[in-house]
């Protein structure tokens, strides 16, 4: 197999949980206990390029005109050592990556990143992988990263091989089939003290009603789902704020406990359920940070908008829409 050459570069979309991803069965390979839905977002994620290059020593990586940290390159490497094993490459790569979703501030950073990554990565090295296993390999950077290469609504398949190779992420229904708009209420609280994968296994050990939230898990998946394919916003918003509240009850049960949320964000909270009542078709998730996402139909987007950024505390309110999963980009557009 004659080695590879050539620069490839992909977009991402970063995504966030409509059921959530918290708890792993194999910390290593990012398997999680229950499966997730999610909804990718339009402009918001990573683009990255990637070029092999014979006179490389080690894989380097830069970030937003950063070098990236030791531990970040551990995952990229996780990532990339597997595409040279399947390719025959022994070529080292250098990356580079910008992104448009701040870091470490619960609306998965790391989703977009690694699934830019592995786009990106496949075909520089000549793989020709099925979006199942170009999931599981944007899985083994971040858990979450499988539903980025998705796209649209996506479900991702905890699957029950302990090799991981049935975890995946699939898209469900495109971004077409019902096109809400998607608002995030920033909330400005610095980079996460505590990470997701830590926050995972404290809860995992901790928490006294853990096993009880994989359980809810499993049975918000169909309705989320069933909830989607009727497109009942009402219904939407019983699985999928319960969910995200059930796992920050999960985060703040445990020992010690998590305590992402801001007090804007319990304004932002309040805020959608009293719009609701009042006639505006909306709901809203919060992963693990401060920020809040809602989900809008087109019709009540700007004053959901205009009443979330009366919120005290919201630095923001950033309007996306839903969009389709990872992309390879042409030269021009890198």
């Amino acid at each position: 197999m004659s080695l590879p050459t050539r620069r490839a570069a992909a977009f991402a979309p970063s995504n966030i949980a409509l059921t959530k991803y918290w708890g792993k069965r194999d910390a290593r390979l990012n398997l999680p206990l229950a499966p997730s839905v999610s909804v990718a977002l339009a402009e918001l994620g990573s683009l990255t390029i990637v070029q092999p290059d014979a006179d490389l020593a080690e894989d380097v990586m830069v970030v937003d005109d950063q070098p990236l940290d030791d531990a970040g390159m551990v995952k990229v490497r996780r990532v990339l050592d597997q595409v040279r094993q399947r390719s025959g490459s022994r070529w080292f790569a250098g990356l580079r990556s910008v992104n448009t979703v701040p870091p470490a501030r619960g609306l998965a950073s790391s989703a977009s990143a690694f699934a830019a990554l592995a786009t990106a990565a496949a075909e520089a090295y000549g793989l020709a992988l099925t979006p199942a296993e170009l999931s599981a390999l944007a899985r083994s950077g971040s858990g979450s990263a499988s539903r980025s290469t998705a796209g649209g609504f996506a479900l991702w398949h905890k699957g029950e091989r302990d090799d991981g190779s049935d975890s995946f992420a699939e898209q469900v229904f495109a971004p077409e089939h019902w096109p809400l708009r998607v608002l995030v209420a920033r909330v400005e609280a610095g980079r996460k003290a505590v990470s997701s994968t830590r926050g995972m296994a404290l809860a995992d050990t901790s928490a006294p009603f853990f096993r009880a939230w994989i359980e809810q898990c499993d049975r918000d998946v169909p309705a989320c789902l069933d909830a989607l394919a009727h497109k009942h916003m009402r219904s939407l918003a019983e699985v999928v704020e319960g969910n995200a509240l059930a796992m920050h009850a999960t985060m703040l049960a445990g020992r010690p406990p998590l305590v992402y949320w801001q007090p804007a964000t319990v304004g932002v909270i309040h805020t959608v359920r009293q719009l609701r009542a009042e006639g505006a078709e909306c709901c809203f998730t919060i992963d693990a940070g401060s920020s809040v996402v809602v989900l809008v139909e087109p019709q009540d987007a700007r004053p959901v908008a205009d009443a979330l950024a009366a919120v005290d505390g919201i630095e923001e309110v950033i309007q996306t829409r839903i969009g389709a999963g990872a992309r390879l980009l042409s030269s021009g557009e890198a």
